[in-house]
């Protein structure tokens, strides 16, 4: 492609202006054409049509590059300028021949090239005005670019030029980079002209060229802003962030576009109501509607509802809603037919006219018929981004140049971002029709095809024309890493500059900004301070933390940390699970009463309370209250369906297809789980009284609730109270052992101290023994302490399984109570699961881990 555009002189006033095909289009009435779909002509036959049937969009998009390039290498803009036949049977033959085929049929040309084959084929006469041409030969212009400023210049005539840019001054090493980039050259000594900056990443280059652009200012190197020019490469790395960059320095920049980039936000919600109405709805795709734009609730409730169905898989908030938010939502239902999509889509327009989709939806209405091809309907309901528009040029701004075209003014001080990675220039990528091969041997048969070389040498000429805007210094910042944190390489313009001036690497020519001392830095600095502790908190030496401590008064005492999660009723029950996590972390349990948790939006997975649910949803169905145990034949036959109804009831988007190898294996273990349970109720004669019963009660004052999920009665009038646990027995039965089971007793209590009235709690009012046991799914163990030493297949984990973890657990109140928090130490995930045989889930918390305390030295000794 040419580098310099096309600009012609009007004879009249000798203004001069760019040659576009709009204005090609006005002076030779070239009639407008509908849009080239070239996906409707990509028919049977030709060699992409295997690819075309598993990707037609992406097809279409590498046919259509490569039919462009094809018809740029071409003198006519005509199929007969296409000779496949010159060439050797093959690949490069077949999809030549295939292109002048698809070419011929189609008739028309993709992008703009119509109206220049219409210049092409014109008279002179038939132009409406004159256009001589003021820009001279290029010599990287593709033959079709070459025609055409032929034609123009046969049919108008030749005008004067613009002048030449100016350069640096002769002898200086700019100027020596300025007329020898990228050709053979001697080298030359380094000297002021070029100063070569290592900066962290993007948004720390545009900050520093702010500053320097404010020096260079402030030291005089330029007399007014206008006489600095910023050389960027192009992408949203840069274009965000260099207005705020300028604007904070109170540089003006012209050259911004006049309409940034902006979203798309119709585009981004049709393909997430697609997958909604496919089903099953993902949760991440639920709450990024709740908080999408134009939404029928506010922002605040659609981020509280996102936050919902985030945490649990659904939002109370969402359930409460009503009106045309209420109509939405119900909308949000699968489809299995057209009818029933477009009708919910209408119900969603409706509801959410701000949006309007109703154009959208129409066009996704053209393409469908009697079945609805998902694939392809989002494909055509993708997000369409508008792209910046125009450019804000004016006198007194420091000028903002971009990667692809020449700057459009001279300046003294150019300052180059991005000297890193694939930028300046920028690396040719492959061509997505043929191979540079293929290339080099369609060039030998006459049709000059670009391949990667040409197209990395323009690139080299393209950058060397760029740097010669610069008539007194040039600065090269140099980027380490992206936004990402990945590291970046030199570019290969830096490259060759730093051998252009005798540096065997690029190293040796970059100044890292952060070994230079501020004062004999490029610009004035001030270095903070260094953070102490490197960033860590300041922790206290005894391990304790006093919350609140001094604030309270006779009167009126300090917060009652074990009252944070206070309602008007009161203050709401602790559940087991919350007491462990106390008796693991103090801090962990404070952090998850004050809610600050991490809640990053993540897809569903098949994790361990995924699994959990499932297992305890299939138990609770198969062995129903008062029911007999089924056989292993009737297992056999009820459990799959039982799973099934678990999948849709708690895991829906375990339904898709590609989750069929999970659900089988899911389906095996759960027939084992059951079968395994089966037998213990057989054996042990015992009944199932309740599933999923509710418990709720006091220890010491301290509000319980928790929730059993079997409640088995035994010949012998005793109630079994069974919690199901995912998981084998080493571990529980070793905590059980060594008396650090806090569960057990704390069902226990609430059966026998109830603040509530409940069938369990009546039973034990009656004279019941209560013995309380996990169930181990994963390999069928049932384990309880001393009180169930006696029933069969119950195996006897210690006399006491709670003793330790209940004297620890009264400790731990006492303090908490007190606004006491005792910090953990940093070995003690290993010593909770050495020593008492808890793992330490709590401790797995960042900000937990960032307030653990280091090891005492008699501590490492005793590991």
């Amino acid at each position: 492609m040419r580098i310099d555009p096309l600009l012609t002189r009007s004879p009249e006033s000798g203004a001069l202006r760019p040659v576009t095909n709009d204005l090609l289009a006005e002076v030779y009435l070239s009639p407008q054409r509908p849009e080239l779909r070239l996906g409707d002509h990509l028919g049977p036959g030709a060699p992409w049509s295997e690819s075309f049937e598993a990707a037609p969009e992406e097809t279409a998009r590498a046919v259509e590059a490569g039919l462009f390039a094809v018809a740029h290498a071409t003198p006519h803009l005509d199929p007969s300028d296409l000779s496949p036949e010159a060439l050797p049977e093959g690949r490069a033959r077949s999809h030549l021949a295939a292109l002048r085929d698809l070419w011929r049929d189609v008739g028309t040309l993709p992008g703009q090239l119509d109206i220049w084959r219409d210049v092409l084929n014109a008279r002179a006469g038939d132009a409406l005005e004159a256009l001589p041409l003021a820009t001279p030969d290029c010599p990287f212009a593709t033959p079709a670019e070459g025609a055409l400023a032929g034609t123009l210049r046969a049919h108008h005539g030749a005008a004067e030029a613009p002048p030449a840019s100016s350069y640096a001054k002769e002898g200086s090493a700019l100027r020596h980079i300025q007329d020898h980039l990228g050709l053979r050259s001697d080298e030359i000594a380094p000297d002021g002209s070029i100063a070569c900056h290592g900066l962290r990443d993007p948004r720390e280059e545009t900050e520093f060229a702010a500053a320097l652009a404010q020096s260079m200012l402030e030291a005089g190197r330029v007399e007014s802003a206008s006489e600095i020019g910023l050389l960027v490469p192009d992408g949203p790395a840069y274009a965000l962030s260099l207005r705020e960059a300028f604007d904070r320095v109170g540089l003006p920049l012209s050259g911004l576009p006049e309409q940034d980039a902006r979203r798309d936000t119709t585009g981004e919600l049709l393909p997430l109501l697609l997958v909604l109405l496919q089903g099953p709805a993902p949760r991440t795709a639920l709450a990024s509607l709740y908080v999408a734009p134009g939404m029928p609730w506010s922002p605040e409730t659609g981020r509280r509802m996102a936050r919902e169905v985030i945490d649990r898989g659904k939002s109370r908030t969402a359930s409460e809603l009503d009106g045309p938010a209420r109509d939405l939502l119900d909308a949000l239902r699968p489809c299995d037919t057209p009818e029933q999509l477009f009708g919910r889509l209408r119900a969603f327009a409706r509801a959410a006219p701000g949006v309007e989709l109703a154009p959208r939806i129409a066009t996704l209405k053209k393409v469908t018929d009697n079945t609805i091809d998902w694939p392809l309907l989002r494909r055509l309901a993708a997000p369409e981004p508008q792209a910046a528009e125009g450019r804000d040029r004016f006198v007194e701004g420091v000028s903002l140049f971009t990667e692809s075209a020449l700057p459009w003014r001279p300046v003294r001080q150019l300052i180059v971002l991005g000297m890193a990675g694939g930028h300046w220039p920028r690396l040719p990528g492959s061509t997505p029709f043929f191979t540079e091969g293929e290339i080099a041997l369609i060039r030998d048969s006459g049709l000059l095809l670009k391949g990667r070389r040409q197209r990395l040498a323009r690139g080299l000429d393209l950058f060397r024309r760029q740097l010669g805007a610069a008539t007194e210094g040039l600065s090269l910042l140099v980027p380490a890493v992206d936004l990402h944190g990945n590291r970046l390489s030199p570019s290969t313009g830096l490259a060759l500059i730093a051998h252009m001036q005798g540096a065997e690497e690029p190293a040796e020519l970059v100044q890292d900004l952060r070994a230079v001392p501020p004062e004999h830095g490029p610009v004035a600095a001030t270095r903070p301070e260094p953070v102490r502790l490197g960033g860590a908190p300041d922790l206290p030496e005894n391990d304790v933390l006093h919350i609140q401590r001094g604030l309270g008064t006779p009167d009126k005492p300090g917060v009652d940390l074990l009252r944070l999660r206070e309602t008007e009723d009161g203050p709401l029950p602790h559940s087991p699970s919350r007491l462990e996590t106390l008796l693991v972390s103090p801090l962990g349990w404070l952090l998850d009463e004050l809610g600050a948790k991490d809640r990053a939006w993540v897809p569903e997975t098949l994790d361990v309370m995924t699994l959990g649910t499932l297992m305890h949803q299939v138990l609770e169905d198969v062995f129903a209250e008062g029911a007999p145990v089924p056989d292993d034949a009737t297992l056999t036959t009820t459990v799959p369906g039982m799973l099934e109804s678990a999948i849709r009831r708690h895991a829906r988007w375990l339904t898709d297809a590609a989750w069929a190898t999970e659900r089988a294996s899911l389906l095996r273990e759960a027939q084992d789980i059951c079968t395994a349970w089966a037998g213990f109720l057989r054996d042990t004669g015992a009944k199932v009284l309740h599933n999923e019963i509710e418990l709720k009660g006091d220890h010491g004052g301290l509000l319980l609730h928790g929730k059993a999920d079997c409640l088995l009665k035994l010949p012998d009038g005793r109630i079994l109270v069974v919690d199901h646990k995912r998981s084998s027995a080493g571990g529980r039965r070793e905590r059980m052992a060594r008396g650090w089971d806090l569960q057990v007793a704390l069902y226990r209590a609430m059966l026998k101290r109830p603040s509530e009235d409940t069938a369990p709690t009546r039973l034990v009012a009656e004279g019941a023994q209560v013995v309380t046991a996990y169930h181990m799914l994963r390999d069928g163990t049932v384990l309880s302490d001393a009180h169930g030493v006696d029933v069969p297949r119950v195996e006897t984990a210690g006399a006491d399984a709670a003793v330790n973890a209940m004297e620890h657990l009264a400790k731990v109140l006492a303090e908490v109570g007190a606004g006491t928090i005792r910090l953990n130490r940093e070995g003690d995930a290993k010593t909770f699961e050495k020593e008492r045989g808890i793992k330490a889930y709590a401790l797995e918390n960042p900000l937990v881990a960032a307030f653990c305390l280091p090891e005492t030295q008699e501590e490492e000794d005793a590991q």
